[in-house]
């Protein structure tokens, strides 16, 4: 039987966040499950493996299937995992056998997709993670109810309003049912992380890129990619789109550039590695301002972020990153529209300063390097908006286990 009645929200209330309990495993009724885990995208990999340690740890089996390509599937590679053909699958004949199927959101028409309905059809509970973006709801769900998966894991609350915005109303409402805020698996490890930087490894990381440890380090992250670079030749975007993204990017770099040296910061810029390429327009740009450069594969991106007092980018992962190891941060998006808020999730709780005009550039950057206390203060409160505990692994093993649970 399906999954009933624990994870269903109210149309007057928001869903509630499944709260996490020392568990009573299932295991203690004698009930070891065999649990199947998959993804296809690198994304998904990254949300589910940490969830299959823990479900190791309570003693049930799982098997792991790959559906991507070698990047793709990296995401697994501290699990171990199984490579499947997307197109050799008989995804029927594959869930059989299972107790539970875990699925990721890469979308409905991939393998993802496929797996969450043949578990459907052949009546084994399915839970479909959503631990990277908060976007493409459309995209990643059934356009039908009845293939939805049984269970929508979500990593906070504005993964459901978002839901709600871009399903149709009938769908949405039948989706947010299903749904349950357990959290970022994903970055369960970041609160070790946050916990293990200690004061000698940041004197250490920061003298050695050539950062005088005694003063704060403001470091900011740059993604400026050449059109004719090796990072865009994997893309299918047309060359005019990409010379678009290049010359905004480097927009954002020179304006961010020329605000820091008006307030008379000295900025650590680290470019992303796709930035590669004959000519080094970051570089280039950096010593212009007298800012010192960090070469893309100088140092770990985590740990400089440890080290540093503030973190400033665009459009970048870096922003979840960065909040998350708890750092005074800050967006910086001008002429980005409330479409870009919503798949980055510290700027969409609220949780940092960010802009979306060109003119408020400085204000950010004068924000997030303030050392006054006032303003520090309120920096961190907001950064609580969006944090991780370590324990969202956790809370997701027992919403599985209580799908297994009903399934008995």
């Amino acid at each position: 039987m399906g999954f009933r009645g624990h994870i269903v929200g109210r149309k007057d209330k928001p869903i509630k966040t499944f709260v996490h309990k020392p568990y009573k495993s299932i295991l203690l009724f004698g009930s070891e499950m065999k649990i199947l885990a998959t993804a296809k995208e690198r994304g998904s990999a990254n949300a589910i493996a940490p969830l299959v340690v823990e479900l190791r740890k309570r003693g049930h089996t799982i098997t792991v299937y790959a559906t991507g390509n070698a990047a793709e599937a990296a995401g697994f590679a501290s699990v171990g995992y199984e490579t499947l053909i997307a197109e050799d699958i008989d995804y029927k004949k594959v869930v059989g056998g299972h107790d539970i199927i875990v699925t990721g959101t890469s979308g409905f028409q991939s393998p993802d997709g496929f797996f969450v309905r043949a578990g459907r059809q052949r009546h084994i509970p399915v839970i479909s993670i959503f631990g990277d973006t908060n976007a493409n709801y459309k995209e990643r769900l059934s356009s039908q109810a009845e293939e939805l998966p049984d269970a929508i894991a979500v990593m906070d609350e504005t993964c459901v309003q978002t839901m709600k915005k871009e399903l149709p109303a009938g769908l949405a409402e039948e989706a947010v049912k299903r749904s349950r805020v357990v959290g970022w698996t994903a970055f369960d490890h970041y609160a070790k992380m946050r916990e293990e930087f200690s004061s000698e490894r940041r004197i250490e990381l920061l003298t050695y890129i050539g950062i005088n440890p005694e003063n704060p380090a403001y470091v900011h992250f740059t993604q400026s990619a050449h059109p004719h670079t090796a990072y865009w030749a994997k893309s299918d975007r047309t060359f005019g789109k990409k010379v678009t993204e290049f010359l905004y990017e480097q927009g954002v770099t020179q304006f961010t550039f020329e605000a820091a040296s008006d307030l008379r910061l000295k900025l650590a810029v680290k470019p992303h590695p796709g930035e590669e390429f004959t000519r080094n327009y970051t570089k280039e740009l950096t010593d212009r301002h007298g800012f010192t450069f960090i070469p893309a594969r100088a140092c770990n991106t985590q740990q400089l972020m440890l080290a540093a007092y503030s973190v400033t980018a665009g459009r970048s992962t870096c922003l979840t990153e960065a909040t998350l190891l708890d750092r005074n941060v800050g967006g910086i998006i001008p002429d980005m529209g409330e479409d870009w808020i919503y798949p980055f999730p510290a700027l969409a709780l609220g949780a940092i300063p960010y802009t979306q005009k060109w003119d408020d550039i400085q204000t950010v950057l004068k924000q997030v390097t303030s050392q006054d206390e006032t303003v520090v203060h309120s920096l961190a409160e907001n950064r609580k908006k969006f944090s991780v505990d370590g324990k969202a692994s956790q809370r997701l093993a027992d919403l599985i286990e209580e799908l297994g649970g009903n399934k008995k």
